[in-house]
């Protein structure tokens, strides 16, 4: 019997959630250990309770029709097969910064195909935060990773895809609130990191194949999911555009070169035998080869420029196949444009990343 879903707008973690820390972020030989860690941790009763209460309280973007402990089993164990099955892929800081450089460049562009991400079933782990939010008490949260695949609860007409984004775990937040409570130093550090991964499940969207528009929730109050559009939140939408972007940079272009990370062989039989993909962790960083064509990015293109002038990393639709007729998102590194000895003009950008919501008392 398949579960019917509604969806709704979730504006911040509950209240027990851990907060925001500093990210410290592992290294591609460690990813595979952190994943089995958060997928284990999934099964875990402290996971089904934190999971149960965030439903209690309204949380989250797509919320199962049954009560919130049926609810939180089955979104746990959907998650933990997809982390299971995974294809892992590590995105360097430099990598960071370009994906989300380039992602506004995209304009809400969906269409997303199944051959267009790097693979069916991925947890991608990024080295600096991909996106961030502030919640309602002040306190910063930073998206360091996303998860998607299939999913067995939700279906559309086309097939599609959940996904899934994780913020950092912050074990002094959560050691504090151990302390308020009474429990010693030592059993505040014991329980945070018992009863917690690394990461934390934040929230998630479900995107049908070919969807071409997002059916967001601007405030709060549950709406049915409609087959043929992204179901998402404000904040989700945006940062479904980032995770775009990167799925761009994983496939093979002038800007990035991916390098496989192999697990050591006891390490690759263990997690065989445990049920997870041994697959090599995929490493994007940035390319060593420069092309002829990105080496002379400034010189003249045709059309008349009479200053110098810095052109941001982005995403343009590259004409390749038969005829070049056919198109595909492509990025094209930040580069300067126009003659080497005109004068440079430098514009003042402000990137909004999140405003707090105004007051109409004061």
């Amino acid at each position: 019997m398949r579960t019917s879903y509604t969806r709704f707008r979730r504006s911040d973690a509950p209240m027990t959630a851990p907060e925001s820390a500093g990210w410290s972020p592992p290294t591609p030989r460690q990813l595979p250990d952190l994943r089995e860690h958060l997928a284990d941790y999934l099964l875990t009763e402290p996971a089904t309770l934190f999971a149960e209460a965030s439903l209690r309280c309204g949380r989250g973007t797509l919320r199962p029709v049954a009560e919130p402990g049926l609810g939180a089993r089955l979104l746990l164990a959907d998650e933990h097969q997809r982390l299971s099955r995974a294809q892992l892929f590590y995105v360097t800081p430099d990598i960071t910064r370009l994906v989300r450089q380039a992602a506004p460049s995209l304009r809400d562009h969906w269409d997303i195909q199944p051959q267009d991400i790097p693979a069916p079933t991925g947890f991608m782990l990024f080295a600096e935060p991909m996106a961030e939010y502030v919640r309602e008490d002040g306190k910063r949260i930073d998206i360091v990773a996303v998860s998607w695949g299939g999913t067995e609860l939700l279906s559309s007409d086309t097939g599609g895809l959940w996904v899934t984004f994780w913020s950092v775990t912050d074990f002094a937040a959560i050691k504090r609130l151990a302390r308020s409570m009474g429990a010693s130093a030592a059993e505040a550090e014991l329980t945070a990191h018992q009863q917690n991964a690394e990461l934390t499940w934040d929230n998630e969207l479900y995107m049908p194949w070919g969807a071409k528009a997002a059916s967001r929730a601007p405030a709060p109050g549950v709406r049915a999911i409609r087959p043929d559009q992204i179901g998402a939140a404000e904040t989700t939408i945006g940062w479904l555009q980032t995770v775009h972007a990167g799925w761009i940079f994983c496939t093979p272009n002038t800007l990035t070169e991916t390098a496989e990370e192999h697990l050591p062989r006891t390490q690759r039989v263990r997690a065989e035998r445990a049920g997870y993909s041994a697959a090599p962790v995929r490493v994007v960083s940035v390319s060593r080869k420069t092309s002829s064509r990105s080496a002379h990015r400034g010189e003249p293109s045709g059309r008349t420029v009479g200053v110098r002038f810095p052109v941001a990393p982005f995403i343009r639709r590259q004409a390749y196949g038969p005829g070049r007729t056919l198109r595909r998102l492509t990025p094209v590194a930040g580069h300067w444009r126009g003659p080497v000895d005109a004068p440079i003009r430098i514009t003042k950008k402000v990137n909004l990343v999140d405003k707090p919501p105004t007051r109409t008392s004061e």
